[in-house]
């Protein structure tokens, strides 16, 4: 229906192929994105405003599960003092609490998870260059 209607409006300054595509895909993201917008809109009834859920596929899932366990198997390699900052810090825990634990000063701990933070990228980035080749 959409070509349809934008066939008058055709110029000329492309191809009658290349035109019917455009609509095409043009019309296609005006469906998603109205579906997502109106799927953002539903509400329960309790009135609370849900979102759809997104479910992962099962390559998608596989790919998460080999990441969480190459960061794992990373976070292994930290020393036991980096490792404990490290999962304080997953835990939730904000700098001044982990200072309090660690005994570090907050400058300290913020340097530390800088550090670990750019050697567990560089890590991770190392092992999956290695499982393309």
């Amino acid at each position: 229906m959409a070509l349809w209607k934008a066939m008058p409006r055709f110029r000329g300054e492309s191809s009658e192929r290349t035109y019917v595509y455009r609509i095409a895909h043009n019309t296609a993201i005006s469906f998603v994105t109205s579906r997502e917008r109106k799927a953002g809109r539903e509400e329960t009834e309790d009135g609370i405003k849900t979102q759809p859920a997104r479910v992962p596929s099962p390559e998608q899932e596989a790919i998460a599960s080999q990441r969480r366990q190459r960061l794992w198997n990373a976070v292994q390699e930290l020393s036991l003092i980096d490792r404990q900052i490290v999962l304080l810090y997953l835990e939730g825990l904000p700098t001044a609490e982990i200072e309090e634990v660690t005994g570090f000063t907050a400058g300290k701990v913020a340097m530390r998870l800088f550090r670990i933070r750019r050697w567990l990228a560089e890590r991770l980035n190392q092992d999956e260059a290695g499982e393309s080749q």
